[in-house]
């Protein structure tokens, strides 16, 4: 056999025989930026890194982690502006990231606090404002509506049980105006009932329902802010629709027939209050506020308002009666903010 064919032969069984291991460590990976930098091989470590982000091969949340790798490694080799420069990356991209003194050597941490507060003051530099966002709230409040407690006194029986509110709830969508100030656009749905002391096995018995539904464009103002949380306050006003429901049996010739009649008025709506969020995330917030509010129908339609409910008792006439759910009310919910 010629020696050309032997060293082919020798060359094929090298490349056989030859461990994967020697292969895969030509292939970069965090892990093995992480295990560079415990060998105290920092200039290597880098290296790895800067090809695993200039080729895309981290995405998501490990992005910031290979980040940080990096402006570690700049720092232990001295290179302390840039590593302030590449914390600095890390906070623009996350204003809530913190550098975990419990992990991060001093002489590690001493170009963050540099770069945290190059970040901070750009943020007031530039004043930055608060993101569009869309929220979900649920909640409680008042509903004394005694307009329609009062008629459903008037069965000669006593005074009627005092409204049960159900669960309010809404949406909303917020939008930044300046650095502190945002709009806010809410609808929520308002409910509550009550019966008249009639006994239920009585034709004259009557249900009623209260509900409102406001539109309320708010003014939001940011009093203080961390990256974690913060507190608003805020004052809105907008129209509100209520519609207060009566339901009985009309006895018709001995035969009973379900009677609903509804009267109906847009009102005003006006609260105010203060929120306050936590970010788990910074696009994600758990919300919570408390508020004052007037919502009233003002005086309601109906179809004929001098109807009596209740046969023989000339106060129990429909009209001169308002939905009002004024009084306090509190809410938590869930904000995403989706201007990023």
């Amino acid at each position: 056999m010629s020696l050309a064919r032997w060293l082919l032969l020798a060359a094929l069984l090298l490349a056989v025989l030859m461990p994967a291991s020697s292969f895969a460590q030509d292939v970069p990976s965090l892990d093995h930026a992480r295990q560079l930098y415990n060998e105290s091989r920092f200039s290597d470590a880098i290296a790895e890194v800067e090809t695993l982000l200039r080729q895309g091969m981290v995405r998501g949340d490990q992005l910031n982690t290979v980040r940080e790798l990096r402006a570690r490694c700049l720092a232990k080799l001295g290179r302390r502006l840039e590593a302030q420069e590449a914390y600095l990356v890390i906070l623009r991209s996350d204003a809530s990231y913190r550098a975990d003194p419990v992990v991060v050597p001093p002489d590690e941490i001493e170009p963050f606090r540099l770069a945290l507060a190059k970040f901070q003051a750009e943020q007031v530099r530039a004043g930055r404002r608060f993101p569009a966002s869309i929220g979900f709230l649920y909640g409680a409040g008042q509903a004394v509506n005694q307009d329609i407690v009062d008629l459903a006194s008037t069965s000669g029986l006593g005074d009627a049980k005092n409204f049960k509110a159900s669960n309010e709830f809404g949406y909303s969508v917020r939008f930044p105006l300046q650095p502190r100030l945002s709009i806010d656009v809410e609808l929520t749905r308002l409910r509550a009932e009550t019966s008249d002391p009639v006994p239920p096995s009585l034709d004259s018995h009557a249900s009623y329902t209260a509900t409102g539904l406001p539109v309320v464009a708010s003014l939001i103002y940011n009093v203080t802010s961390r990256p974690r949380w913060r507190v608003n306050g805020f004052a809105g006003a907008g129209p509100m629709q209520g519609e207060a429901t009566v339901e009985f049996l009309h006895n018709h010739l001995g035969r009973l027939i379900p009677v609903q009649i509804v009267g109906s008025k847009t009102g005003y709506y006006l609260h105010a209050g203060i929120e306050g969020e936590v970010l788990p995330t910074p696009r994600f917030a758990i919300t919570a506020r408390v508020l004052g509010r007037y919502a009233s129908s003002g005086e309601l339609n109906w179809k004929r308002p001098d109807f009596d409910i209740y046969e023989g008792f000339p106060e129990s006439k429909l009209g001169g009666r308002a939905v009002d759910f004024s009084g306090l009310a509190a809410h938590v919910g869930v904000r995403a903010y989706i201007g990023y």
